[in-house]
């Protein structure tokens, strides 16, 4: 049989049109009998300059959105999105013996009712609710608050951990491990005052972090025990300022690199999502610039449901929030909606005996009202100081003083109208803290301060359970003639 120049040229345009098909539904590679082949991909038989201009396509259109996503406002977005409202998960409300309630002020009775409006507005409309939970040394490692937000998120979903600082004890959570490149440095407006920023633009907390040179490096990876909601997230955001020089934010997950993202210099604050979701692998962020961005931090989160931020300011007794710009906190809390904030601090305090604690009281005022001011919607919740012990004589008791401090926290929350929580007495009160470090397994450390995991989780469960027994009064109550708080 003759082949002519014209069955040549059909065959050669069948094969070539096979090979296309096999470039572009191929994997990269395939294991025959032990052996790994790779396939070439349509980048290694394009043109170079075509490749580019793909890229240059690709990367422009992110910018594009990223830029666009800094001035949209987030409750828009939820409006306008094709959400379909659901049925909320029936509550699973317990109430074990000995629980305490939360406290309300008589001026303002309805003062979580923000933050209950938001739980609604998870199944209704498809919102991300946020929560921040501050707090001092107790709260580091992600102790109370990981249990308190994996109750939250099997009742009404979410995912991911939240907000996470640039730098941070290593190996403290058990949510999340994290790295960083030894160039970092951070500024507070707490603690010793040789770690004060050159201006009160601190993040969300209570510092912000900038790098010598002009590339610095954050890692995170899965935490050896981390639950799935933890692993998993779908939004992943950076929070910066760039006052001098433009920053470009480079981003790879499971050693596959992303485009980096230009973010111009101006005096604003920013968040810049960065399109990484699913399962949390191997994600390293990296910064170059002539001169390092101010850095807040970072965040891991759902498109809907609830985010708890663990936000642990050691040796801090809550009462350094004014000393933040009220123009960037009001902006800061605005950008990550949040919708309730719980503020947990007094060991600081109790080592410090004194026969008042009005300065106290006076100081705590001050800080609520500064945050009622730069934030007027969002709930607030104190969570009183927790049980302390010293050694008197032979054994361990009480500190004499926490009485007086537990008033002054319950006063200030009264004269603020905000809620209450008394830990101090969900503990079990007087010598308390004694009677959990004897516990086997103990639930608190032999300084007679600090809360194991497990006594930690414990504090995590009563707090959810009295939000969620509060919410479920909320729903059975009567809106229909109540001003709005």
């Amino acid at each position: 049989m003759k082949i002519t120049p014209l069955k040549i040229i059909q065959i050669l345009v069948y094969v070539a049109l096979m090979l296309g098909l096999v470039l572009m539904m191929s994997p990269d590679e395939i294991n025959i009998f032990g052996t790994t082949i790779r396939i070439p991909s349509t980048e290694d038989v394009l043109p170079e300059s075509m490749i580019a201009e793909k890229e240059k396509e690709v990367v422009e259109v992110e910018e594009y959105e990223e830029d666009d996503s800094m001035t949209v406002d987030m409750e828009s977005i939820s409006e306008e999105s094709s959400w379909t409202p659901v049925e909320e998960k029936p509550l699973q409300v317990r109430t074990p013996k000995g629980a305490v309630a939360i406290e309300y002020p008589e001026t303002n009775p309805y003062c979580l009712d923000h933050f209950f409006k938001g739980l609604s507005s998870i199944a209704e409309q498809g919102k991300l609710v946020r929560v921040l939970h501050y707090g001092d040394s107790q709260l580091e490692g992600d102790r109370m608050t990981e249990q308190l937000r994996r109750n939250l998120q099997e009742q009404f979903g979410g995912c991911g951990v939240g907000l996470v600082p640039i730098m941070e004890q290593k190996n403290r959570r058990t949510t999340l491990a994290q790295s960083y490149s030894d160039n970092w440095e951070q500024f507070l407006c707490f603690g010793p005052k040789k770690y004060r920023g050159k201006h009160n633009d601190y993040g969300f907390f209570g510092k912000y972090y900038s790098y010598e040179g002009t590339e610095a490096k954050i890692s995170f990876e899965p935490a050896p025990y981390s639950k799935k909601s933890h692993k998993q997230f779908e939004l992943f955001n950076v929070y910066l300022r760039n006052t001098v020089a433009d920053v470009k934010v480079g981003y790879s997950m499971n050693g596959v690199e992303g485009s980096p993202i230009e973010v111009e210099a101006d005096s604003e604050s920013k968040k810049i999502k960065l399109p990484v979701s699913g399962a949390l692998g191997a994600l390293e962020v990296s910064f170059t610039a002539d001169v390092s961005p101010e850095v807040y931090g970072v965040s891991f989160d759902c498109n809907t449901g609830i985010a708890v931020d663990n936000i642990p300011m050691r040796g801090s007794s809550g009462t350094d929030f004014t000393k933040i710009s009220r123009k960037h906190l009001k902006k800061l809390l605005s950008t990550v909606n949040s919708e309730l904030l719980i503020l947990q601090f007094g060991v600081n305090v109790v080592p410090q005996e004194a026969e008042s604690y009005k300065f106290y009281e006076r100081l705590l005022v001050k800080q609520l009202k500064y945050f009622k001011e730069v934030a007027p919607e969002m709930s607030i919740l104190i969570v009183g100081v927790s049980d302390m012990a010293k050694k008197e004589g032979s054994k361990m008791e009480s500190y004499s003083n926490i009485d007086a401090i537990r008033a002054a926290e319950r006063r200030a929350a009264k004269q603020a109208g905000v809620a209450y929580w008394d830990l101090y007495l969900a503990m079990g009160g007087k010598n308390s803290i004694v009677r959990w470090a004897d516990k086997k397994p103990a639930w608190a450390g032999k300084d007679y301060t600090h809360f194991t995991r497990k006594g930690a989780n414990y504090i995590g469960d009563m707090l959810y359970n009295e939000l969620v027994r509060e919410y479920q009064r909320y729903k059975n109550r009567d809106h229909s003639d109540e001003a709005t708080k």
